[in-house]
């Protein structure tokens, strides 16, 4: 019997798309490379993450939606031509930095999930890692918005951002203060596989 086919898409930051410095390249082991692993071994081969991550500060969640983070069109007109049955969505590090307000990333957060429902998507948030640069003191703001956002509209969560700030010496574990180690990696991808099976389970036991 061939696998059941799954498809989640996962949009987001450096953090996502598996940036070690930088000046550097992304990593081999990224946060949707190892969940893929973990769901592909409770669930088959058929479920693939795919990651549509991108780098730099124009990663948002203001410019995802307004087609200027570098994956193509506004995210209401992309998500329409996407075959995934699932789509993440992990941005907050970023948004403070182009003058998105909390009040507009709270709004964007809305207006993601309103985009990916009509296009017949599951929509999934995820928390962002912490960050310990000095650079974006409003983070836990953002992230507590994403939460509330997350309840009201009955949006499943990727819960990352408490779990590593409980870790002794968190700050260690982020190269420059940004970017994620491998521990950190695979931390999340536990976390992030964790929440998406029993999505993936609902869709295979109803045959999709």
């Amino acid at each position: 019997m061939p696998p059941k086919i799954v498809l989640i898409e996962v949009h987001g930051d450096d953090a996502m798309m598996g940036m070690t410095s930088a000046a550097g390249f992304p990593s081999t082991q990224t946060e949707p490379n190892d969940s893929q692993a973990i769901l592909r071994a409770q669930f088959g081969d058929g479920i693939t993450v795919q990651n549509l991550a991108t780098g730099g500060t124009s990663s948002s969640l203001m410019n995802e939606m307004n087609g200027t983070d570098g994956e193509g069109a506004p995210f209401a007109q992309r998500i329409l031509l996407s075959k995934a049955n699932i789509v993440l969505d992990n941005h907050a590090i970023n948004d403070a930095l182009g003058g998105e307000t909390l009040s507009d990333y709270a709004n964007y957060l809305t207006m993601w999930v309103q985009a990916a429902r009509a296009a017949g998507k599951i929509p999934v948030l995820e928390e962002p890692n912490l960050v310990c640069d000095g650079n974006h003191p409003q983070l836990a703001d953002y992230v507590s918005a994403m939460d509330a956002a997350a309840a009201a509209m009955s949006v499943p969560l990727v819960q990352q951002y408490r779990q590593i700030l409980a870790l002794p010496n968190w700050c260690a574990h982020f190269t420059g203060g940004f970017y994620p180690d491998a521990y950190i990696q695979a931390l999340k991808a536990q976390n992030q596989a964790a929440a998406l099976a029993p999505l993936i389970q609902s869709l295979i036991g109803s045959g999709s």
